[in-house]
């Protein structure tokens, strides 16, 4: 018997965890992200908790894998985020195979997630699905024929930054009027914050629910006030709902899997956003291009990309 370890890093949070040779989750530990820390706080945190975790191992470790927030070369082995100070250029991957003695393989979130939710999660049984983290950011995965599918350069499944209005709101990754700045965590806060500048009076209950000033709102204060049945954040919801229901359909229509599993922090509302994306993509659907892929939520929930991490652990092992 061995074990491997896996880490996943996010904008808003980090996991490490301990799993077993069929990949079953053993242990895991997990923090928050504290962006002002950078690259160098976030990797003694890796460090701190993957040795934690190791001396826990009741078997030999063989292996580490790793997910990334970010655009990684997957060739090289690296981080190449330009929106995340720190890390652009970064060879991650060498690092942990020198900080902890292990083979390692990295790869981006989206693409682990996916990974992690065909293998041990929603798309179980499936020979296609198409995984996409709704997070502080977003990104998707491929996997078809069983496969992860990455594309020519590593590219493949960034649905994050398809163009879809000509806005002009700039993105994170320096285009404008990418899906991302639509439905995304950061943008969802955006609107209550959006809210409160206009109508300060609409927006208390999404303060309260956010634990700060209205500035502060977050997507997760937005999202409980409208599972309360806030009329405000309702509309917030329903409109990022709208904006990500006319992208799945473009995915529909191009790949057609078998599932659209949705995964990351901003799914963890469930039905609230669920329902309306159903509602949205059943009234924007044309009646004579009828289809049969599912769109669900993640089976593992916020963990589906450091259970791909250790799928990736498993392949290098």
């Amino acid at each position: 018997m061995n074990n491997v370890v896996a880490m996943d890093i996010g904008g808003s949070r980090f996991r490490v965890g301990l799993f077993d040779e069929e990949g079953r989750r053993l242990l895991v530990s997990e923090g928050e992200t504290l962006r002002s820390g950078g690259r160098d706080w976030m990797l003694d945190q890796l460090r701190e908790r993957c040795q934690a975790l190791r001396q826990k191992s009741d078997y030999p470790v063989k292996a580490c894998g790793i997910s990334f927030g970010g655009p990684v070369d997957l060739e090289r082995q690296r981080v190449t985020s330009l929106h995340s100070p720190g890390w652009q250029n970064f060879p991650l991957s060498e690092w942990a195979r020198e900080t902890f003695g292990l083979p390692c393989q990295l790869d981006n979130d989206a693409n682990a997630g996916a990974l992690g939710e065909y293998r041990f999660g929603a798309g179980r049984g499936t020979q296609s699905i198409v995984y996409i983290t709704l997070s502080t950011g977003i990104g998707g995965g491929l996997v078809c024929g069983g496969k992860l599918f990455r594309g020519k350069d590593s590219m493949a499944g960034e649905i994050g930054h398809i163009p879809v209005s000509d806005s002009g709101v700039l993105c994170a990754c320096g285009a404008k009027g990418c899906l991302e700045t639509f439905c995304s965590g950061t943008a969802i806060a955006q609107r209550g914050h959006e809210w409160a500048i206009r109508r300060p009076e609409a927006v208390a209950r999404m303060v309260e629910l956010s634990g700060g000033p209205a500035g502060d709102i977050t997507c997760k204060g937005v999202v409980q006030a409208a599972a309360e049945g806030d009329v405000a954040a309702s509309r917030i919801i329903r409109e990022a709902a709208r904006w990500l229901a006319s992208a799945l359909l473009t995915v529909i229509r191009i790949v057609n899997p078998d599932k659209i599993i949705l995964g990351g922090g901003v799914a963890q509302a469930g039905n609230i956003l669920l329902d309306p994306v159903h509602e949205f993509l059943e009234e924007l659907g044309s009646p004579s291009i009828r289809y049969s892929t599912e769109v669900v939520l993640a089976e593992l929930g916020t963990l589906s990309a450091l259970c791909g991490a250790a799928a990736l652990a498993l392949e290098v092992a």
